[in-house]
């Protein structure tokens, strides 16, 4: 496959395309339900795989934006992923104002989009999160059937009224990581809790300390949490049959 970098840009008419390449991101926009403007970075893979790369969808946490996963990008796109790092309805330039419940919704339309892409295979998804943005991730997951798996960086039980126990019910089929650290203790004491409610393919990961979503990748020594998702995704790949 070749890989060039495309420069998404929707508009009301539909989506341009300009071409760019080695490895820079460029902005995407997409339109929700309810007309707000939802704003993202586009990474192409630098690494070729055998068919069209999976993309991975990355949701920030509360206060952040799409560049906090700066750590972890690098690490995915090695991996031959097309990656999509967006600003959460309300954060960075997404449309104002905040509201979880429509982020919800956004999630889904995100995942819609993405897999219409000719770049990126059409037919499955990851979706990695911190903090409100991981419980995003695994209730986007658990509504969508083309997401594979959802990895949660420091997920609660209810950050925002957006609640991860019924996502993990339905997550029976499919599978999530878990991610967070002994001193956080709201988020450690969620990941006790869904790992007996779920029903499915569960990894659980617990680091020293007390940092929070994607500080985990500057405070965990050794670049382990990015190696851990990265590992995590490899072995969640889709198989041919």
């Amino acid at each position: 496959m070749k890989l060039i970098l495309v420069f998404l840009l929707v508009l009301a008419g539909g989506v341009g395309l300009v071409g760019a390449q080695d490895g820079a991101p460029v902005t995407v926009e997409i339109t929700a339900a309810d007309g707000a403007v939802l704003v993202g970075d586009y990474y192409a893979p630098t690494v070729e795989t055998e068919g069209d790369p999976i993309p991975v969808l990355l949701m920030h946490q509360y206060g952040s934006n799409r560049r906090s996963w700066s750590l972890l990008v690098p690490e995915l796109l090695a991996e031959g992923y097309a990656v999509y790092a967006v600003d959460l309805r309300g954060f960075g330039d997404s449309a104002r104002p905040q509201d979880f419940a429509a982020a919800q919704s956004d999630t889904q339309v995100w995942i819609d989009w993405i897999l219409q892409q000719p770049e990126t295979a059409d037919d499955a998804i990851y979706l990695i999160g911190a903090s409100v943005g991981s419980n995003l991730a695994l209730v986007g997951c658990a509504a969508h059937p083309a997401c594979v798996t959802a990895v949660a960086l420091s997920p609660g039980l209810d950050f925002y009224e957006v609640m991860t126990e019924p996502a993990l019910h339905e997550l029976r089929t499919r599978s999530a990581l878990l991610i967070a650290t002994q001193r956080d203790r709201e988020s450690a004491e969620a990941v006790k809790t869904l790992t007996t409610v779920s029903e499915g393919e569960i990894g659980v990961q617990f680091f020293s300390g007390s940092a929070h979503g994607t500080s985990m990748l500057t405070t965990v020594r050794g670049g382990r949490v990015q190696a851990l998702i990265v590992d995590w995704l490899r072995w969640q790949q889709p198989r041919s049959e």
